[in-house]
């Protein structure tokens, strides 16, 4: 069952333990404490792992090209972006005809075949019309896996329990437990993409179909 956001609030609340939140808007300590936390909370833990769930494409917008001697564009970052993860080897224009990831899935040998720097708030690539396949910073609640909202929780708790209950010793049980919880739901995430176990396609393969 999908999750929404004060109830992940309240199983952090719970860890600490304090009174329940109503709502999201409320003037209690523990909303504030959350409304303040939450997003650095969600942000460290979308920033450890590329979690399937908040994967999504932008096509990014050409800016002036400082390093035109180094590189062929030069465009804006997401505002949404948590992590970076490759550019489609396609420009925006023709990537509604290519079918090279149907046919093979994630093929990461193949989708890092376009390199890029990001530094100064720009991309940096030699790819015309740039795709950037990337972690958001804002996925919606009920796309998360239990094992995440768990994660989320626990790490939530973690940064509210000193403004709400100032237990230190609280705090270093659940920094311990919030630890494991991360490594569970990368681990979780891992084994739900079916498609890891053919991440590799050989040249000679793209070869023959004409893709390299």
């Amino acid at each position: 069952m999908a999750l929404s956001r004060l109830q992940i609030w309240n199983m952090a609340i719970g860890e600490l333990p304090s009174a329940r939140i109503d709502t999201i808007d409320e003037t209690s300590i523990e909303a504030e404490a959350c409304r303040d936390q939450y997003q650095p909370a969600l942000e460290l833990l979308l920033d450890d792992h590329a979690y399937d769930f908040a994967n999504v494409r932008t096509t990014l917008a050409l800016v002036t090209n400082d390093r035109a001697q180094e590189w062929d564009y030069a465009y804006d970052l997401p505002t949404n972006l948590a992590k970076p993860s490759h550019i489609l080897p396609v420009s925006a224009a023709d990537v509604s005809t290519f079918r090279a990831f149907s046919w093979f899935g994630a093929m990461r040998g193949f989708e890092t075949m376009v390199p890029y720097r990001i530094e100064g708030g720009r991309l940096y690539t030699n790819q015309d019309g740039a795709i950037l396949d990337h972690t958001t910073t804002t996925p919606s609640e009920a796309s998360f896996t239990p094992k995440f909202a768990r994660a989320l929780a626990l790490e939530l708790a973690t940064r509210i329990v000193m403004p709400v209950k100032k237990d230190r010793a609280r705090q270093l049980e659940l920094i311990r437990m919030a630890e494991i919880a991360r490594e569970r739901a990368k681990a979780d995430d891992m084994n739900r993409d079916r498609e890891t176990v053919r991440d590799f396609v050989p040249e000679v393969q793209l070869a023959r179909l004409g893709l390299i």
